[in-house]
């Protein structure tokens, strides 16, 4: 199975570029469980990785809540301004 992921800001420096392919046996997952697999598939990018945002079909989903290879997702590192 494959998961299409948009990476935004910094992150998408840290893990290769805006868009990544990431294969695994799993059709679903949850948020948290995606996010450790991308942690150790991209160690460098581990740190920011677990305070980023994560939105599936252009809605931001809690830690818990499922994603599937169906689904439109994202993830968004936290931004500070002024």
């Amino acid at each position: 199975m494959k998961y299409h992921i948009q990476v935004f800001a910094g992150l998408a420096e840290q893990m290769g570029g805006p868009m990544i392919t990431v294969s695994t046996e799993q059709e679903t997952m949850t948020v948290i469980a995606l996010k450790s697999l991308l942690s150790e598939r991209f160690p460098e990018a581990a740190a920011q990785l677990q305070s980023a945002f994560v939105a599936r079909n252009q809605a931001y989903v809690a830690p818990e809540e499922l994603i599937s290879i169906h689904d439109e997702i994202a993830i968004i590192p936290p931004v500070s301004g002024g």
